[in-house]
């Protein structure tokens, strides 16, 4: 049998008002906990407006992140980076030591990010106190002797705080998350012409290589943690504007300024393919390696640094080009 309303008409309206302004705050806030409650939501507004130093410097991806389908199986639940014991770990966001000790018998180092991420570092040791808060860049520890590597060499997890160990690829919080080469079916055909290659990375200021008092340089507005001459610092905030316009985040710095103890470490880890310690154009803090998919010969941000970087005075100098004599996509020297 079909029901009907028999209330009143002036009744019906009554109650249709009084409910219109109950289900609009209902409305509200279950659209404000649609925002804050996916895990998956922060990650990618992370990705978007973060980019986090490198723990050690030149990081280079030796084994990719490869989880398990299930909780309980085998897999590679972070990455692992080419790294010598006793180099030192930075922080690569700003944040506060969240555990430091021995986890199944190997030196554990875990931070939390201000941005709601635990990172975790192994082998690693600290010297900082639980609790003990630090900016992107800052040492907070040394890579531990031993891994389980063939090569000597550091694991980084990462996952949000607030999730129960829901691993994430570290490699895209580094802007690393393409390969550095393309195949050769993805390669452009030949260079683009027209552009100087002349850099202008060479001793200023009666400073030493890999010795230029903090005080000298100017930290990056766009990659916090990362310091460079000040006018090479300001040029390239501004091509990281331009570079945001265009791809929706900030250039990817992976690294910058190297002091002299850091060259030592890079000649040591890897031989003749680092430059002699106090010739590197990054001891004169005056050339970045960079990532996000500039660190791809043939991509499109590639391709818009070729076009764009050298009206902000940077190059990608001729010896770093796809037929140059050392072909390194991530490499860009300030020439002013």
């Amino acid at each position: 049998m079909t029901r009907f309303d028999t209330s009143p008409p002036l009744l019906r309206t009554r109650f249709s008002s009084a409910l219109t302004p109950i289900l609009a705050i209902l409305a509200l806030i279950l659209a404000e906990a649609t925002l804050l409650l996916p895990a998956d939501r922060a990650v990618a507004v992370e990705k978007l407006t973060a980019t986090w130093v490198s723990p050690v410097p030149a990081m280079e991806i030796i084994e990719a992140f490869d989880p398990p389908e299930e909780k309980w199986s085998r897999g590679h639940r972070g990455i692992d980076v080419l790294a010598v014991g006793g180099e030192p770990l930075r922080a690569p966001a700003a944040g506060v030591i969240r555990f430091r000790g021995s986890v199944a018998g190997t030196q554990t180092v875990s931070i939390e990010t201000e941005s709601g991420f635990v990172v975790s570092f192994q082998p690693a040791t600290s010297d900082l106190k639980m609790g003990e808060s630090f900016a992107p860049g800052a040492m907070i520890g040394a890579v531990g002797e031993g891994s389980h590597c063939d090569r000597s060499c550091l694991h980084l997890g990462v996952w949000p705080a607030a999730s129960n160990r829901k691993y994430l690829d570290p490699a895209q919080f580094f802007g690393q998350e393409q390969s550095l080469l393309l195949p050769l079916s993805r390669t452009p055909e030949e260079e683009p012409a027209g552009d100087d290659t002349s850099s202008g990375a060479g001793a200023w200021g009666g400073h030493r290589n890999g010795r230029i008092p903090a005080s000298a340089m100017c930290e990056l507005e766009s990659a916090p943690g990362h310091m460079l001459r000040c006018d090479a610092q300001k040029a390239f905030d501004r091509l990281s504007y331009a570079y945001r316009a265009r791809f929706g985040s900030p250039i990817s710095v992976t690294d910058s300024y190297r002091d002299y103890d850091t060259q030592v470490i890079l000649k040591r880890r890897k031989g003749r393919m680092a430059a002699t310690p106090g010739r590197s154009n990054h001891g004169w803090a005056l050339a970045v390696d960079l990532g996000g998919g500039i660190n791809a010969f043939g991509t499109a941000q590639h391709s818009w640094m070729r076009a764009n970087a050298p009206t902000f005075g940077w190059v990608h100098p001729g010896w770093a080009r796809q037929t140059g004599s050392l072909p390194e996509a991530w490499h860009w020297e300030y020439r002013k």
